[in-house]
């Protein structure tokens, strides 16, 4: 059944979503680590450091995210790119990265970097999609991740 949604930036009064959105594809991957809890609990972290985070919004709720944080130089990366599972395959995902990817040439990036892994075949294949290419990877913020992607702007 379609619905309407949209793309908006996240508000404070939707912090308890990023959990419920990001806990059920990291658990259910047994992909969840020390690092991830302390991103989702602390999303100023991340506003803080000049990056956003985008909620899709639909029927009153947030049922999609994807944070963006900003290392300089040009460099940002994008992450904990989720959608609830019955709100995926209607464009949610795309549209999260497309603001994503507006968001990072709007703040001068040049290059994004992320880290994921191979069991998350639909995000890695928005990541494809939109041009990132595989990279060496070398484990440094999650130890349970295998995948490291580039993509120049």
């Amino acid at each position: 059944m379609p619905f309407d949604f949209s793309i908006q930036d996240y508000d404070d009064q939707y912090k308890g979503a990023l959990m419920d959105i990001s806990l059920p594809w990291l658990e259910g991957n047994d992909l969840l680590e020390p690092a991830d809890i302390d991103q989702l609990t602390h999303p100023e972290r991340v506003l803080a450091a000049g990056g956003r985070i985008f909620l899709a919004m639909a029927e009153g709720r947030p049922v999609g995210m994807m944070m963006l944080e900003p290392f300089g130089n040009g460099v940002a990366e994008p992450f904990k790119f989720g959608v609830l599972e019955a709100y995926r395959n209607h464009g949610i995902g795309k549209a999260l990265m497309e603001a994503t990817i507006d968001a990072a040439r709007a703040m001068g990036v040049h290059t994004l970097v992320l880290t994921s892994h191979h069991s998350l075949k639909a995000a890695l294949h928005i990541y494809e999609s939109y041009g990132f290419r595989y990279e060496d990877h070398d484990h440094v913020a999650f130890e349970l991740s295998d995948i490291a992607m580039k993509k120049e702007l």
